[in-house]
């Protein structure tokens, strides 16, 4: 289960790193940790307009929903989803993935390990912190606002120095990928050979201490020496 996300790149470093603008750009704010336990917005591309960063709000709903986003999240969690449990008798999942993919722009997540018997978060990342792109699927609700819900996707051996308990990472994408899934033109086998060939970006961790990653300090101060553990 991943809910907390950070995006710290300037607007600027995310329009030039993917070649792109924002559509609302004064609607960009960079943040720390991005908690998807509260109603937060995410900057995707999408494969119905992937020349432009839009916004869309984290945990997928129905397209015809118009209630409280908390109240079907207190139900039904839509934050993440697995990649390999998609239900394609659910045209809510089935649909998206085939029409609706999307990319949601970071520059890192977070996991938790076991560490001499206490429990740590690790925040993950480029070695540059430059932005990457967590892979997605989303839906537009009847007023126009987009939600969508990350992808995971079982850990490859690749990935195993990343610290984490579970058996599962967010899907994430090289940007020589990106085009391809972001295409309206692939079939459901062609993602699905995407998914299985695809090479993850060089992602590195580092330990953070609990009492800032709870209380979302700014990220200068989730970098420093002084908020990690003796590993």
């Amino acid at each position: 289960m991943f809910y907390k996300l950070s995006n710290t790149c300037s607007l600027k470093d995310i329009e030039n790193e993917f070649n792109t603008k924002f559509k609302f750009p004064n609607l960009y704010e960079p943040k720390a940790i991005i908690s998807g336990k509260e109603e937060s917005s995410l900057s995707i591309l999408t494969s119905q307009d992937s020349n432009i960063i839009d916004y869309a709000i984290w945990g997928l709903l129905p397209e015809e929903y118009d209630d409280d986003w908390e109240r079907y999240q207190s139900i039904t969690n839509t934050l993440n989803t697995n990649i390999n449990e998609i239900d394609i008798s659910d045209d809510m999942y089935a649909e998206s993935f085939l029409k609706r993919r999307c990319l949601i722009v970071v520059n890192g997540f977070f996991t938790s390990s076991v560490y001499q018997g206490k429990l740590y978060p690790f925040h993950i990342h480029l070695k540059d912190h430059k932005p990457f792109c967590i892979a997605g699927i989303y839906n537009r609700l009847d007023d126009g606002f987009l939600t969508c819900s990350l992808l995971v996707t079982n850990f490859s051996s690749s990935l195993n120095e990343i610290p984490h308990i579970g058996k599962q990472r967010p899907l994430t994408f090289r940007k020589s990928d990106h085009s391809d899934w972001l295409s309206l033109n692939k079939s459901k086998s062609d993602l699905e050979e995407l998914i299985h060939s695809h090479n993850a970006p060089d992602l590195i961790s580092h330990p953070i201490k609990e009492d800032f990653y709870s209380n979302d300090k700014i990220y200068r101060q989730i970098l420093d020496s002084e908020a990690y553990p003796d590993v």
